[in-house]
């Protein structure tokens, strides 16, 4: 067991590194060589190119750190979730207020007032 563990562990890097290098966009390849080129160099020189891959695409290209747009943890972090949620719980308030005036107005024989939306007969 001992032998077979650095040879499983050398695949898995070999592995990880050909599709991190597969799947990162071409516009933030690290500068120097191209994606197939790396990608070459990763099944040739099996342990070394894996590992170099994963150095090198984790460096800055500019010598800033790379800076992501921070997103939300979570939904209720989220300000556009949360105007949405308002603005869902308004609606339904309001559709509620409706349905219970249109209901009130056909109990007392009134016919229902027409909206701007209904064209009149």
């Amino acid at each position: 067991m001992p032998r077979v563990l650095p040879v499983v562990l050398g695949i898995a890097l070999i592995v990880y590194a050909f599709i991190d290098c597969l799947r990162m966009p071409d516009r933030e390849m690290p500068p120097g060589l191209p994606k197939a080129l790396w990608l070459i160099v990763i099944a040739l020189v099996p342990v070394l190119g894996a590992a170099a891959w994963l150095v090198v695409s984790r460096l800055p290209a500019t010598g800033a750190p790379r800076t992501r747009k921070p997103r939300p943890i979570a939904p209720d972090d989220d300000p556009e979730f949360l105007a949405n949620l308002d603005w869902k719980a308004r609606k339904a308030h309001y559709d509620q207020l409706r349905r219970e005036r249109e209901e009130r107005s056909a109990q007392d024989g009134d016919e229902p007032p027409v909206s701007p939306e209904q064209p009149t007969p």
